[in-house]
């Protein structure tokens, strides 16, 4: 049987009825991918090496808890594949709540300021944890 891969606030292998401190919770991590606009590329790299954007990306992680960790660009995309994108942005999450709140002005401005060099086109979100820090749940035998 395939084991199936289940993770969640609850669902890890660190009990938390034994943890008190939520910062000794497993992290979470949101990966964002997108594709930029043609041409634009190298003046996207500047952008993300910009004062300006640490700064909304100190912002957003006082409103809402996320942290940014870093953009990475696609080196060796799957062939013909339709969910490669040419850039995964990683973010840390202190917990899923942290979703709820990065609606805020700091996100709002974070979009404005990208909208020049992202393709608006449906992108692709993800969680995920370190394997280690995920709990296998088996199929039940037929």
């Amino acid at each position: 049987m395939r084991p199936r891969w289940r993770s969640g606030w609850l669902n890890t292998n660190k009990s938390q009825a034994n943890i008190d401190d939520a910062s000794k919770m497993p992290k979470i991590y949101w990966m964002m991918g997108y594709n930029v606009r043609e041409g634009m590329g190298e003046e996207y790299q500047k952008f993300l090496a910009s004062k300006a954007f640490k700064k909304v990306c100190a912002d957003i992680e006082k409103e809402s808890g996320m942290k940014y960790i870093e953009t990475y660009g696609t080196v060796l995309p799957g062939s013909n594949d339709p969910g490669s994108y040419d850039c995964y942005d990683f973010w840390e999450l202190p917990n899923r709540a942290a979703l709820d709140k990065v609606g805020g002005p700091a996100a709002a401005k974070l979009a404005e300021m990208s909208y020049k060099f992202v393709e608006p086109r449906p992108s692709k979100s993800v969680l995920v944890r370190k394997a280690s820090d995920v709990r296998i749940i088996w199929e039940p035998k037929k």
